[in-house]
Formats: C-alpha cells, sequence, structure tokens
C-alpha cells in the first residue's frame, strides 16, 4: 500500500528543500527504495532529477504509467519516457542539459561508476557530476506517523510469529527445516514476505552472526540463534531470539544473563538527542564487565525502513547521522560469539519517541527469561 498522496508531496517538497540548501543545483536520485519513499511506485528501474523548484521522473514503459498516476497528485512533479530506442543514461543526459544546471548531485552509494560515466560522457562541458551522500536518507531516516503505525503493525505481527515459530525449534530438527517454518509462517502471519534470508543456526553454528540454515540437526545441550523477519507494506521488521534447547551449560547460561542485561542497558539509553554511540556504548559496557567484550563483533542495532538495514547504525562509528530523533525506528541486537563452542544474540526493534522508547516487538512468552 502506497504512502497517502499528501504524505508523498510533503516528502518531495522536503527533498526539494534539502536540495535547495544543499551544494549541488540538483539531485539524481536512483536507488529505487529512495524511488518508493518519494513517488509510491516500487520499481526495479527508474531515475528522478530533483531540483528547489521540483522533480523529473525518468520512466520506460513498464513503469511510465504507475509513475504517471502519482505524479497526477503531485505538485511539481513531471514524467519524462525513455524510449525504446533510448536508455535512461541518455535521456537523463538530455534532461539535465534543458534544465541547465551545473553542479548535479549523484546518490554515490546508489549509482555505479560505470553508469555514472556513461552519463558524463554525453553531457555538455559546463555539466558535472557531484558525489552526494543519504540526502533523501536522511529524510527517510525519522518515520511519520503513517510509517509508525506500519511499524506498530508489524512489531506485533512478528511477535505473534515467533510465539507459533519458537516452540518448534527442537532436538533432531534440521536447522533448514526450522527455517522453512518461519518462512511459511510469516506468510500465514500477513507479511508480504521475508526482509532477509531466515537464521537458524545451532551449536557451534550459532557462534557465527550470519550462519545461513544448514542441515545440521538441532541437539539437546545447544544454544539456537534464530533471526527473522517481515516486510508490511514495505517496511521491515527484524527480531532474534537465542533458543536453549534442554539442559545448557554455566558458560552458556552466563553468555545469555549477559546479552539479556546488555540489550536492557541499551533500550534504556535511548531518547531523543542521544548519540547512537552511546546506546552501543551501554551494551557494550555491560559485555565488556562481563569479560566477553571482545566476543561482541558488530555493532548494537541499525535503522529499519524500505530497506532491512538503513540508517543510523547504532555503534562506535554511528554518530554520522548525527543525535537520535523521535521517529527513528531501529534494532537492539547485541551479541556475544565466542567461535567452535556458540553463540548468543537478542534483538528487538524499538521507535525513539518524545520522551524515550516504545519497544515494537514484545515479550514471546516461555523464551524471555532476559525479561526478568
Amino acid at each position: 500500500m502506497p504512502a497517502p498522496a499528501d504524505l508523498l508531496a510533503s516528502r518531495v517538497a522536503a527533498l526539494c528543500t534539502a536540495v535547495a540548501t544543499s551544494q549541488v543545483d540538483g539531485l539524481v536520485v536512483s536507488h529505487p527504495p529512495n524511488l518508493l519513499y518519494l513517488f509510491g511506485v516500487s520499481a526495479s528501474s527508474g531515475l528522478a532529477v530533483v531540483t528547489s523548484a521540483g522533480a523529473t521522473v525518468l520512466a520506460d514503459e513498464r513503469y511510465r504509467e504507475a509513475f504517471a498516476q502519482a505524479a497526477a497528485d503531485l505538485p511539481g512533479v513531471t514524467i519524462v519516457s525513455v524510449g525504446v530506442g533510448s536508455s535512461y543514461e541518455e535521456t537523463l543526459a538530455g534532461t539535465l542539459a534543458a534544465r541547465s544546471l551545473r553542479a548535479v548531485g549523484v546518490e554515490a552509494a546508489a549509482m555505479s561508476l560505470g553508469r555514472a560515466s556513461a552519463v558524463r560522457r554525453q553531457l555538455p562541458k559546463a555539466v558535472f557530476l557531484v558525489e552526494t551522500d543519504g540526502l533523501v536518507e536522511r529524510l527517510r531516516m525519522v518515520k511519520d506517523p503513517w510509517e509508525q503505525a506500519i511499524f506498530r503493525e508489524a512489531g506485533a505481527r512478528l511477535t505473534e510469529v515467533a510465539a507459533c515459530i519458537l516452540p518448534e525449534v527442537l532436538a533432531g530438527r534440521q536447522e533448514r527445516a526450522v527455517a522453512w517454518d518461519i518462512e511459511v509462517a510469516l506468510r500465514e502471519g500477513g507479511f508480504e514476505r521475508s526482509a532477509f534470508e531466515t537464521i537458524v543456526a545451532s551449536g557451534p553454528n550459532s557462534a557465527r552472526p550470519h550462519h545461513r540454515a544448514g542441515d545440521r540437526r538441532i541437539a539437546a545441550g545447544d544454544l539456537v540463534v534464530v533471526d527473522f523477519g517481515g516486510v508490511l507494506d514495505g517496511y521491515a521488521v527484524d527480531m532474534t531470539r537465542t533458543v536453549a534447547v534442554g539442559a545448557i551449560g554455566d558458560d552458556q547460561r552466563t553468555w545469555l544473563a549477559a546479552v539479556a542485561s546488555a540489550q536492557r542497558a541499551a533500550i534504556a539509553a535511548v531518547r531523543p538527542g542521544v548519540l547512537p554511540s552511546n546506546v552501543d556504548g551501554a551494551a557494550r559496557g555491560v559485555l565488556t564487565k562481563a569479560g566477553l567484550g571482545e566476543r561482541f563483533v558488530h555493532s548494537t542495532g541499525h535503522g529499519l525502513g524500505l530497506e532491512v538495514h538503513e540508517r543510523p547504525t547504532i555503534g562506535p562509528r554511528g554518530d554520522a547521522s548525527g543525535p537520535l530523533a523521535a521517529g527513528t525506528v531501529f534494532t537492539v541486537e547485541p551479541g556475544v560469539y565466542v567461535p567452535g563452542r556458540g553463540g548468543v544474540r537478542i534483538e528487538d526493534d524499538v521507535i525513539v519517541t518524545a520522551t524515550g522508547v516504545e519497544r515494537l516487538t514484545g515479550a514471546v512468552p516461555g523464551f524471555e527469561a532476559h525479561e526478568s
């Protein structure tokens, strides 16, 4: 379901203002999630040229009608067709030249060097391309009330999926079989698709943060990291639980308790104005005090939205996005990984509120020892 037209119009207007106050005369938007955010159209191809005055969308025949329908309700947005005998690069160069733009920003993280070179070769010498970073992504980082409502619904649904799936993490089952059950449960729970390839990592495999579910059979005494997510109305949510199968050792219980404490500390640190590195530091400090700091090998969290990994990064180097603002949605997922023996990760999604933080994913009965 696309965002309402008035909301899309406000997003385009906000980007026009951002371009007006930037170092470029116009911005070429090429990243598909950014096009979806601005115009409400999910397309594998498409470009938009955004200036202080408005936006021009370049679309081929596969998507021209969809973009045209969206543009009909968006002031200042026009459509340029990319003909069958033409290319996006050629059409873009002509569009930029016709608008007498000089410094044109491109999304450096999205546009390949080859594509930028193809455009540059067709531009007049007076027009040059400039690398930009995050002009649209900074707008996407703070979720509006419409987006927040989707996240609350998605978080509740993901919690329900967890409640029906985690009891199926049993000795004798293959990782791959559990992962498939989760994929089915996500669909049955109303999600459009999985947000990423489901992780089921048992025993020594749980020491690998991004293990791919394989043929290993879960055994008594294993810790099993189960990491899964779904997409609802285009927005991704993400959750991880670590299941103890049968009796586990003292070290494993220590890991579980330490990671649970680290997550609680990180969530408690979240509020508007706090730097992401401070939230990460709260989790990292607990694990360091427990003698497990070196076993925490990734950031504490990542932003969620139209992509499952987006700004901000909740890590030691995550402050480039600035302090946390109300409406920002991200994961909190500290972990401990001991190669050859196993690992633990506990992950929930949160939203920064005007006064603090709200959890979007909730407690799962029977699997929430870390909540006590």
